[in-house]
Formats: structure tokens, sequence, C-alpha cells
């Protein structure tokens, strides 16, 4: 104790000078944290945008560490001012597979949350009329007309679903009608489901379209 004592008061003793010269414990300093291009090249951000940039970021990264490309060109809704307006019509279908139970309260009218095919055939009108809301790029579309028809095939167990979709303007309403389609499945599925969960939404498709610069284009296995 005493040794240790005078090894003490020997080191506070030594000048300054000296001090400078002795051997320092070895310290290990804390790696500097990463920082985000976001904050590094614009600090004044908003958080809005600081999101945005991050976001980025990761979808460049996933996409570097998958092996694909990314996009040259950002998502956008494409110019379609320099286009003239024609008159335009497409038409979608698709299969709902409601097993044989659904199809007997279908046909019996007993399904508890009440008249399922109309109520599927408005909510098809319905969808096609906010598609752009459900579709970011799509463009807002004044529709001439917009229709669904769900029918009941009995025997397969099967509602078909057909919409039909009309306007004059500058694009297409392929993806009103495949909305329409999709939308009244999905109706059909939800007032149905307290019966069974195994309900099977199939072959939603483009049966027609016509109008437009690329011509009239018609299904052929239809």
């Amino acid at each position: 104790l005493a040794q240790a004592s005078a090894a003490v008061l020997e080191q506070a003793l030594v000048p300054l000078s000296e001090k400078a010269a002795l051997p320092r414990p070895f310290v290990r300093t804390p790696k500097p944290t990463p920082t985000s291009i976001s904050t590094m090249i614009i600090p004044s951000l908003s958080r809005a945008a600081v999101h945005v940039v991050r976001r980025q970021q990761a979808a460049a990264s996933r996409c570097f560490a998958s092996g694909v490309a990314k996009a040259e060109v950002p998502p956008q809704m494409v110019n379609v001012g320099l286009k003239e307006e024609t008159q335009r019509t497409a038409r979608a279908a698709c299969r709902v597979e409601v097993g044989p139970e659904v199809s007997k309260a279908l046909a019996e009218g007993k399904v508890a949350k009440g008249d399922v095919l109309t109520v599927a055939e408005v909510a098809g009108i319905m969808a096609a009329k906010r598609t752009p809301d459900i579709l970011p790029l799509c463009h807002p579309l004044t529709l001439d007309k917009a229709s669904v028809e769900c029918s009941l095939d009995r025997e397969a167990h099967v509602v078909e679903v057909i919409a039909e979709v009309r306007c004059t303007g500058r694009t297409g309403v392929e993806m009103e009608s495949l909305t329409a389609a999709a939308a009244a499945a999905l109706c059909v599925y939800d007032m149905c489901k307290p019966i069974t969960k195994g309900i099977v939404i199939r072959d939603l498709r483009l049966l027609s379209k016509s109008g437009g610069k690329s011509g009239d284009y018609s299904r052929e296995d239809e």
C-alpha cells in the first residue's frame, strides 16, 4: 500500500512537460454513425420530403440487392393532352366460384346481407368511377356509361361478372372496366363469406376495347 501511494505521489509531481511524453492508455474511439444523404445534403428538408427520399433510397437498395435495374423514368401520369378525343369502349369479365352451398343460397335469395348480385353490380359501377383513386397513374375520366352484369350459373356454381364502360376522351377505359369487374367479384365474396371462405375469384380479363390510337382489340378465346 505504501509503495502504491508513493507511486501515485511521484506521478502527481511529474512536471507537465514530462507528462506529455508519458504513454497514454489506449482508448477505442467510437465509429461515426452513417449520415443519410437527405440529412447530409439538404438538412432543411421537411419531414415528409425526408421520408420520400429515404423511401426512394430503400427502394434503390432493394432493386440493387435483387438484381433488378431501376426504371429510367420515374412514376408519372403520361401526357395525353395532344391526343384527340374519341369514343372509347371496354368490356371486362371475371368468374367467382362460389361453391354449391352459396349457389343454393343465391338462387333461393337466402343470403343474410341481401340481394348479392344487385349490390355487386352497384359496387362495380361505383368502382369504375373511382378507378384513379385505386390505380394512382390512371387519368380521371368523365364516363358516359358504366354497367355491370352478374349472373349465377347454378350448375357450375359460378357467378359470371361482365363490366362495360364507355367514354369520350383521350385515353381508354380498359382499367375502369377491369376495376368494375374486380370490385363486383369482391362484393360477392364479402356478402357470401359468412357461408364459406372458400370462394375463389378467377380469370379477371379484358374482353374487348375500341377507340384510340392502338385500335380495336377482341379476346380470341371468348
